[in-house]
């Protein structure tokens, strides 16, 4: 009699691996979340500080120059990972690419935290040590690399979502650091001839070197290793199939002949681009937003954002958990659009202004002793020997806009994000587990950079473009931006949504039994 049964149902009686083997490549997949969770701080965790510290390289700074220096992060992970993922490819190797990475995440970093050394020349030099930061997170392509590579294809949708969870929460956590050394205070503790002082801002680049410093010692051999377990997955299930009637094409050929959808990962390449853009709008523009819409000053908008974040990220994470177990009685496709992409709509609507009062504007006073002297003009304050400082934080009279447009409300801003933060981790997750199930078992490392690239290319657009907007045109044009794009990203799924399976050879869907 005969009957037809699923390959993947005879592979569970083959041993692909020794118990050790497992142990030894389980241990090397949580060394790739660790990675990719440093990295991700290091990213994130100058964003809440980063418009005080400019301010406080230069005081002439403008938030469009904010807009760049968070952009030349991501401008470097464009660059590089695509030359990462070519790198492991070419050595067949994680390990070397990863080591080079976290090498210059340290020295980068501690670059960072020597900024003020060189007075105003600070604000063009911090943009090459973010960059170089940037190329330093194309170590997240060869984690990508490695989890596609070192997990059977049962495995895939939780340790992407756990390499997702990484990211997204270092993202998130990043700011937390930022928060923790608060109590250092903008002033900080004097190094070196007044000059260089370890304060809350500069401590941040100390502070990620350190850590990249003990992600060094996890790749050393004994420790980290690497593993081929998809390839060999794949391979035996062709044998498997030629035991029992299948036809088997060499195996070096077989995956390369088959052509993934080029279209359905199109649109997941685009989907993954606008998300990640609309998760840059938050992070870019949360601290000075807070400060011009709320009139918070620089402090209390760092540990608001910063707390917010702190709740996110206990959210996401749960989500996150989440995520591989609903993906077994959910279609990824079902979670991706209605649980990710659904979400992320409604929450971008609670970032419209509705109807109330203006925004607070800034005000500049004279002050010399904590005594406020009004009618004194700025060259009359300077003249005196006082200090001419922010009395009043709020909207920059330059931004005529803040007089028209009503401000938003803390509460409504809040509602907004927690949405937001709901959706996002399933769009994170599922978009890149969708995608590599659609390459197939075939080497990713390549494929990986390209994704990683568009995530760049999306913070590097993102902040300078939504700095811009925000900035001439206010908040209606960029919420609109935000939540249009998201809308675009919905209808092109709904199209394509039946070319979104994962890549299959028709020599191993069934066989005789």
């Amino acid at each position: 009699m005969m009957c037809a049964c699923s390959v993947d149902v005879l592979l569970t009686t083959y041993t692909l691996e020794t118990k050790e083997e497992q142990r030894r490549r389980k241990y090397s997949l949580w060394i790739m979340y660790y990675t990719t969770l440093l990295q991700s701080i290091g990213g994130s965790i100058v964003i809440t500080g980063m418009w005080p510290y400019l301010q406080q390289l230069d005081e002439n700074v403008n938030k469009e120059w904010l807009g760049w220096v968070v952009a030349a992060n991501p401008l470097g992970q464009l660059i590089f990972s695509p030359i990462i993922g070519w790198w492991c490819n070419r050595i067949d190797s994680v390990r070397v690419p990863s080591l080079f990475c976290l090498v210059l995440f340290i020295i980068s970093n501690c670059w960072y935290g020597v900024l003020p050394a060189h007075g105003s020349n600070g604000v063009w030099l911090i943009l090459a040590a973010r960059f170089l930061v940037g190329v330093s997170s194309g170590s997240i392509t060869a984690c990508r690399t490695f989890v596609t590579q070192g997990t059977l294809l049962s495995e895939r949708t939780q340790a992407i979502s756990y390499l997702s969870l990484s990211q997204a929460l270092g993202f998130v956590l990043g700011p937390v650091g930022q928060l923790v050394l608060k109590p250092l205070g903008s002033s900080g503790i004097p190094m070196i001839d007044d000059k260089l002082s370890l304060n809350m801002y500069t401590a941040v680049g100390w502070l990620t070197a350190a850590l990249g410093l003990t992600n060094l010692i996890l790749f050393h051999p004994k420790l980290f290793r690497e593993s081929d377990i998809a390839v060999r997955e794949a391979q035996m299930k062709a044998k498997l199939t030629q035991k029992n009637g299948g036809n088997l094409i060499n195996d070096n050929n077989r995956w390369n002949n088959l052509r993934p959808d080029y279209t359905g990962l199109s649109v997941i390449v685009v989907t993954f681009f606008i998300v990640f853009f609309n998760f840059v709008l938050l992070e870019t523009l949360g601290t000075p937003v807070s400060i011009d819409q709320f009139g918070w000053s620089h402090e209390t908008a760092i540990t608001n954002v910063g707390l917010t974040m702190i709740i996110s990220s206990v959210v996401s994470t749960s989500i996150f958990f989440l995520i591989p177990r609903l993906a077994m009685k959910i279609d990824e496709r079902i979670l991706l659009v209605g649980f990710g992409i659904v979400p992320m709509i409604i929450g971008r609507l609670f970032f419209f202004p509705f109807s109330g009062d203006s925004p607070p504007m800034r005000e500049f006073a004279c002050i010399s002793h904590e005594t406020v002297y009004d009618n004194v003009t700025q060259a009359e304050c300077v003249e005196s020997g006082y200090h001419w400082d922010v009395v009043q934080h709020g909207c920059p009279a330059s931004q005529t806009w803040c007089f028209e447009m009503p401000a938003l409300s803390p509460l409504i801003v809040a509602i907004g994000y927690a949405i937001c933060t709901l959706g996002f981790p399933f769009c994170i997750a599922l978009t890149q587990t969708i995608f590599s199930k659609m390459i197939g078992p075939r080497p990713q490392g390549l494929w990986m950079g390209a994704l990683t690239s568009i995530s760049s290319l999306s913070r590097v657009i993102g902040p300078i473009f939504v700095t811009f907007i925000y900035t001439n045109y206010g908040t209606i044009v960029t919420s609109a931006t935000a939540t249009g794009l998201m809308i675009f990203t919905f209808v092109l799924l709904v199209i394509v949504y039946k070319r979104l399976i994962p890549l299959v050879d028709p020599s191993t869907t069934s066989v005789k039994a």
